[in-house]
C-alpha cells in the first residue's frame, strides 16, 4: 500500500469489536493473577503472624473484587473491570492505613496500567485521579508517614499514566493498523473465495460445455456419416429407379405416342372417345420421362458428378438460337410469339453449351407453360465482365411471397391449378445450379398481371475465378479451392463417365488443349487428365507458366467408336424415340423387304418395337425372339438384315449372343442394334495403360509412397487366363498352363514420371 493511502486511526465497528475481544481476553487473564496474588499475600501473613487479622483484609478485599468481577464479566464487562480496579485500590489504601511506612502506594502503578489496558485512556486517567486523591487524603488525615511520601506517590501515578499513555498510543495505532490490514486481508480472502467459487462454477460450466460440444461433435460425425450414406443410397436409388422406370416408360410413351400421333399404323381408326385420353397418357408419360431426367441431373449435381465440358463458344449462336429453335414450334402451336433481341458481336466465352442450353430451355419451357397471351422475348447483352441472357414473358406474373422460394427444389408456384401447367418443381433449381457451376448467377423480376423476366449471367474468360470450393465434395481430405479436376478430351461422354467415378472433385472438361491455361488460371485444378497424344503439348504450355500442375495421362475410350468394338451398329437407350429408330433403320434398309430380328425378354417391348417399325413407311419382315438362345435358333434358319438385341436377358444374355453371332460365318456381318435402359459407356468403357504422371518437381518420399500404395490397393494381378480363353485347356492341371499354350505376359504397369 502506498504511503499516501493511510488507514484512518479511528477503527471501524468490526475493528472496535476486535479490540473489545482482546480486552475481554486480557480480563480473563488478569483475574486469576489478582486472585493468585491475594491468596499468596494471605498465605504470607498467616505464615508470618500465625493467625489472620487486620493484615489479612487486603487479601480478602482482592478476592472479593475478583469474585464480583468474575460474575459480571460476561454481561457487564465495564462493571467487572471497575470491580477489580476498585478492589485493588481499596486493598492498597487498607495496606497503607495499616502500615504507613510501607511502599504499598507504589502498587498503584499496576492499577493504572491495568485500567489503561482494560478500559482505555480515560478510565486510566480517572484511576490516576482516584489514586492521587486517596494519597493526598491520607496525607491530610495523617495516615501516611510524611507528606513528601504522598506527593511522591501522586507524582509517580501521574508519570505512570503519562508513560502508559505514550506507550499505549503507538501500540494501539499499530494494533489498529494490524487489525485493519487483517480486515482487508479477510475481505480479500472472502473475495478470493468468491472468485474461486465463480471460477469453479465457470470451470464446471466449461466442462459441461466441453462435454456437450463433444457430444455434438459425435452427433455431427454420426449425422455426417448417415448423411453420406443417405446421399450414396439416394444416388444409387435414383440411378436404380431411373433404370427400372425407363422400361415401363418406354412402353407407355411408345404405345401412347403411336396411338395418339400415328393411329393409321393399327389399320383401324381409334374411336373418338379414346383419343383425348390416349393423348393425355402420352403427355404425362413425356412428363414422367422429363422428371426422371431432372432427378438424375439433380442427384449428379448434389453428388458433384455433373461435369462441365467447356469449349470456346458463341453464346448467341451456340446457345440462344439453337434453344429458341427447339421451343419455337411449341410457341406457334400455342399461338404465342417468340422473338430474339440479340446484342450481336458478343465476345466468346468458355462454357458448356449443352448445360447452358439446358438451363435456357428450362426457362423457355417454363415461360411457355404459364403464358396464355402475348409471347416471349429472349435478349442478350454485355454487362461488364458478364454476358447476360434474359427471358421475358407476358404471363400472369409471380406473387411477391413466392419470389424467395422460386429456385427451391420441388417448389411449384401456385398460379394456376391446371395439370397442364404443373411441372416437377426442379427446372428452375437445376437451371440455377447449372449457371452457378459456370460462375454466373440467376434471378427473376416479376409483376403480377404483367409478366416475369428471368436473367442469368456467364462470366467472360479470366474475369472471375470460379469458386469450385463452394460446391460440396465427398472427401474431407481435399479442402480448399483446389478440389477441381480438368479433363482434356474431345468426347463429352467420357468426361461424364470420369465425373461419375472421380469422387471428391468437380470435373471440368475441355475438348482440346487450347484453353487449358485459361481454365488453369481460373480453377487452379489439382490435376489435369488427358490422353498421351495431348499430354506433351499441355505439359509444354504449362512450362511457360509458374504453375506446377500434375498431368495424368492414360488412353481413354471414345463413345463415338463404341459401336465398332463389338460390331454394334447403334445403341438405343430406353425410352426409344420413333425418330431414333427410323434413323437407324435408314442405315440398314434394303430394296424390297428388310428382315428384322427383335430380341428382348419383355414381350411388350418386342410388340412396341414391332408397332414402331410398322409405322415406318417401308416393308419389313419382323422376326421375334425372347432370349439369346432362341435368337440364335432363329438365325440358324433365317439370316436377318439387322438384329435389335437387349443386353439383360435370362439364360444367354445379349453379349453372349453377339459373341456367338460373330463366331458363326453366316451371322458374322449382321449388324446389331443394342437396346437397353443403361448407357453402353457405364459398363463397357475402360481406361488403357500405362497411366503416367508428369510434374516439374519430384515427389517427396512420403507422398510418393502414398501414390504407390494407392496403386497397389487398386491393381490386382492375374496369373490365369479367363475360363473362356482359347489358351486355357480344361484338361490341364489346376494352376498350370495347357501344353503348348503361350504363357501370358503381365500387363504393363502404370508409370509415374517425376
Amino acid at each position: 500500500m502506498a504511503d499516501t493511502e493511510r488507514i484512518p486511526f479511528e477503527p471501524a465497528d468490526d475493528l472496535r469489536a476486535e479490540l473489545d475481544e482482546l480486552r475481554h481476553s486480557l480480563l480473563d487473564e488478569l483475574l486469576p493473577s489478582v486472585l493468585f496474588i491475594s491468596w499468596l499475600l494471605f498465605a504470607y501473613i498467616v505464615v508470618r503472624q500465625g493467625l489472620p487479622g487486620m493484615n489479612s483484609l487486603p487479601s480478602i478485599i482482592l478476592a472479593a473484587g475478583v469474585c464480583v468481577a468474575y460474575g459480571l464479566r460476561k454481561k457487564h464487562y465495564g462493571l467487572a473491570c471497575w470491580a477489580v480496579l476498585l478492589s485493588m485500590m481499596l486493598a492498597i489504601d487498607v495496606t497503607v492505613a495499616a502500615h504507613p511506612m510501607s511502599l504499598a502506594l507504589a502498587f498503584g502503578v499496576v492499577v493504572i496500567i491495568a485500567a489503561n489496558a482494560l478500559l482505555g485512556t480515560w478510565v486510566a486517567l480517572a484511576t490516576t485521579a482516584l489514586l492521587c486523591g486517596s494519597s493526598l487524603f491520607m496525607q491530610r488525615a495523617g495516615i501516611a508517614a510524611t507528606g513528601q511520601h504522598a506527593l511522591q506517590s501522586a507524582l509517580l501515578y501521574s508519570l505512570t499514566f503519562g508513560a502508559s499513555w505514550l506507550a499505549v498510543h503507538p501500540q494501539r495505532t499499530a494494533i489498529e493498523w494490524a487489525l485493519s490490514g487483517w480486515r482487508y486481508a479477510r475481505s480479500a480472502l472472502v473475495e478470493a473465495q468468491e472468485r474461486r467459487a465463480e471460477l469453479y462454477r465457470v470451470v464446471r460450466a466449461l466442462e459441461e460445455a466441453t462435454y456437450r460440444i463433444e457430444r455434438m461433435n459425435n452427433a455431427l460425425f454420426v449425422a455426417q456419416r448417415e448423411a453420406e450414406e443417405a446421399r450414396v443410397l439416394k444416388s444409387r436409388l435414383a440411378a436404380t429407379v431411373s433404370h427400372e422406370l425407363r422400361g415401363p416408360l418406354n412402353l407407355i410413351m411408345g404405345f401412347s405416342k403411336l396411338m395418339a400421333l400415328s393411329p393409321e399404323s393399327y389399320g383401324e381408326p381409334l374411336p373418338r372417345a379414346y383419343r383425348a385420353d390416349v393423348y393425355t397418357v402420352y403427355q404425362n408419360s413425356q412428363h414422367l420421362v422429363a422428371l426422371v431426367d431432372d432427378i438424375l441431373d439433380l442427384s449428379q449435381i448434389e453428388a458433384q458428378q455433373l461435369p462441365l465440358v467447356k469449349d470456346r463458344i458463341d453464346l448467341e449462336e451456340d446457345v440462344v438460337k439453337k434453344t429458341v429453335s427447339i421451343v419455337e414450334p411449341l410457341a406457334k402451336r400455342k399461338g404465342l410469339y417468340l422473338r430474339e433481341d440479340l446484342a450481336g458481336s458478343l465476345p466468346w466465352i468458355l462454357a458448356d453449351p449443352v448445360r447452358l442450353r439446358q438451363a435456357l430451355l428450362n426457362l423457355l419451357t417454363n415461360a411457355l407453360r404459364f403464358t396464355e397471351r402475348g409471347g416471349i422475348v429472349v435478349r442478350t447483352a454485355l454487362q461488364g465482365d458478364y454476358l447476360q441472357v434474359s427471358v421475358q414473358d407476358t404471363g400472369p406474373g409471380i406473387p411477391p411471397q413466392e419470389m424467395p422460394k422460386l429456385f427451391r427444389e420441388f417448389h411449384k408456384v401456385d398460379v394456376t391449378a391446371t395439370a397442364e401447367k404443373a411441372g416437377s418443381g426442379l427446372g428452375l433449381s437445376i437451371s440455377k445450379q447449372l449457371i452457378e457451376l459456370h460462375g454466373g448467377s440467376i434471378w427473376a423480376e416479376s409483376r403480377e398481371g404483367v409478366g416475369t423476366t428471368f436473367y442469368f449471367t456467364v462470366p467472360l474468360p479470366g474475369s472471375h475465378s470460379v469458386m469450385v470450393s463452394n460446391f460440396k465434395t465427398r472427401q474431407a481430405q481435399h479442402p480448399g479451392p483446389q478440389d477441381s479436376c480438368l479433363v482434356v478430351h474431345d468426347d463429352a461422354g467420357v468426361v461424364r463417365l470420369l465425373a461419375r467415378y472421380i469422387e471428391g472433385y468437380h470435373v471440368v472438361g475441355l475438348p482440346d488443349e487450347e484453353q487449358v491455361l485459361t481454365l488453369t488460371e481460373e480453377l487452379h485444378p489439382r490435376a489435369i487428365i488427358t490422353t498421351p497424344e495431348r499430354a506433351e503439348r499441355i505439359y509444354d504450355s504449362l512450362r511457360r507458366t509458374p504453375f506446377d500442375v500434375p498431368v495424368i495421362t492414360c488412353p481413354m475410350p471414345r463413345t463415338n467408336e463404341r459401336y465398332q468394338l463389338d460390331g454394334v451398329l447403334s445403341y438405343l437407350v430406353k425410352p426409344i424415340a420413333p425418330e431414333a429408330l427410323a434413323a437407324v433403320m435408314r442405315q440398314v434398309e434394303r430394296d424390297g423387304e428388310t428382315t428384322v430380328l427383335l430380341v428382348d425378354d419383355d414381350p411388350d417391348t418386342v410388340r412396341l418395337l414391332e408397332r414402331m417399325l410398322t409405322a415406318i413407311p417401308h416393308s419389313y419382315t419382323i422376326l421375334k425372339a425372347y432370349d439369346g438362345l432362341q435368337a440364335l435358333e432363329v438365325m440358324q434358319e433365317v439370316v436377318p438384315h439387322v438384329v435389335f438385341m437387349d443386353l439383360m436377358m435370362p439364360g444367354l444374355d445379349g453379349r453372349q449372343a453377339i459373341i456367338h453371332m460373330r463366331a458363326e460365318e453366316r451371322t458374322r456381318e449382321v449388324p446389331v442394334v443394342i437396346i437397353s435402359a443403361r448407357d453402353w459407356i457405364e459398363d463397357n468403357a475402360a481406361l488403357g495403360t500405362p497411366i503416367s504422371i508428369q510434374r516439374r518437381k519430384p515427389l517427396e518420399m512420403a507422398r510418393g509412397v502414398k501414390c504407390l500404395q494407392s496403386l497397389l490397393d487398386v491393381f490386382s494381378p492375374h496369373y490365369l487366363p479367363d475360363s473362356g480363353s482359347p489358351e486355357w485347356s480344361a484338361e490341364a492341371s489346376p494352376g498350370r498352363w495347357a501344353s503348348g499354350a503361350p504363357q501370358p505376359r503381365p500387363a504393363p504397369a502404370p508409370s509415374v514420371a517425376g
